[in-house]
């Protein structure tokens, strides 16, 4: 009897231009747009758009040289270089005033939350370090002092993962948690809000309880079609953003090396998406039980979607090789963290067993509250 409510559901979502556009049309759209965005942000970072570099007029040719030598800068002269970036015409000032024993004193001024303005005030510093090293190892050249007395060790930066493009890996993970974890959320919210605001708001539920079908049949009927929609949009959200990446684009497809990993990729993340599908599902189907109208169920919707973007900002600044047991435990943050290990080529059992154990348990806990809710009239029916 559950499989026949099921299908009877379903088919009847589908009949619904609405829930084909928002589980399926509006996954792929976005997927395309946000892949192509950040594609493209990525590949004009690297091949770094011209900064407009604001310096004091009256600053020794020498040191214009030094910052001209630096084919990203573009260098105007200025009486007042603080004035020009404050107006918006430079993203980056350096002022030189003559300091004590007639040394250059050099100040860079520059807006710390611009991603333009700190990397390129770290070439600046970075060039003013080594022009300050030079000349330190030219003058005590002069002093006959040996240079090595400088330098007593060498040192250098590399990344943990041990690949180039770090960057692409990072913003393709970012991108890969929103998009699928959103895919999700979307695709049910359609039907949830139908299947049971909706009966309610048009007179329709009192018929369907009047059936010979146990309201628990009805019930968990119900509760899988709005998981598998949820399922579907996840699915397509997944295969659109593989499909765009590989086909389309350069930088994140490197990054992304998945022929090595794709059914390791595919059967982790597709764990990951059926267990968050059906706790979405039986969440949605609470707040749609506990309103009146459908207009009211997307009122009670909406903040919960807010809510579950919180933590895919607490993970943004945090590394896979960071990642904690609560992390993959915790509901919505054990998806984000699903997603962001699986996009670094990690594939752990044990954070798979913990995203889908903890899901299972506080689904039952969401189902158990929905039961309880649909064996009450006062929630099937509303207010009379």
């Amino acid at each position: 009897m559950i499989w026949n409510v099921y299908l009877k559901e379903l088919k009847d979502a589908f009949r619904d231009r609405k829930t084909i556009f928002l589980s399926i049309i509006i996954p792929i759209l976005f997927n395309i747009g946000i892949v192509f965005f950040i594609d493209n942000y990525i590949q004009s970072d690297k091949e770094g758009d011209s900064i407009s570099v604001s310096i004091n007029e009256h600053t020794d040719t020498e040191i214009i040289n030094w910052f001209k030598g630096i084919k990203q800068l573009d260098i105007n002269l200025s009486d007042d270089p603080l004035h020009e970036v404050k107006e918006g015409k430079a993203l980056i000032a350096i002022d030189v005033k003559e300091g004590a024993n007639q040394v250059p004193d050099i100040t860079v001024y520059s807006e710390p939350t611009s991603s333009k303005g700190s990397s390129a005030t770290d070439m600046i510093l970075g060039l003013l370090s080594s022009k300050k090293n030079e000349q330190i190892i030219e003058k005590l050249g002069e002093a006959n002092v040996s240079s090595s007395i400088m330098e007593p060790f060498t040192f250098k930066q590399q990344s943990v993962t041990g690949e180039k493009d770090t960057m692409s890996k990072y913003m393709i993970s970012i991108m890969a948690q929103l998009v699928i974890v959103l895919g999700v959320l979307m695709g049910g919210l359609p039907a949830s809000s139908d299947l049971f605001a909706g009966e309610k708001e048009r007179k329709t539920m009192e018929a369907l309880m009047m059936t010979p079908v146990k309201r628990i049949h009805i019930l968990v009927g119900k509760w899988f079609t709005i998981a598998t929609l949820g399922m579907i949009s996840g699915i397509f959200s997944v295969l659109t953003l593989v499909a765009f990446v590989q086909l389309f684009t350069s930088n994140m497809k490197e990054a992304l090396q998945l022929d090595q990993h794709i059914t390791a990729f595919i059967s982790s993340l597709a764990v990951g998406i059926i267990v968050f599908a059906f706790l979405v599902s039986a969440l949605q189907m609470v707040l749609s039980m506990a309103a009146n109208t459908m207009k009211e169920a997307q009122n009670y919707v909406s903040p919960v979607m807010m809510v579950s973007m919180i933590p895919y900002f607490l993970l943004i600044g945090i590394t896979p090789n960071e990642f904690q047991p609560y992390h993959f435990i915790i509901p919505f943050m054990n998806i984000y963290a699903l997603i962001k290990q699986l996009i670094y080529g990690i594939y752990d059992l044990n954070s798979i067993l913990l995203v889908a154990g903890s899901s299972i348990l506080f689904i039952a806990i969401t189902f158990t509250i929905a039961s309880l809710m649909f064996q009450k009239s006062k929630w099937v029916l509303g207010k009379s």
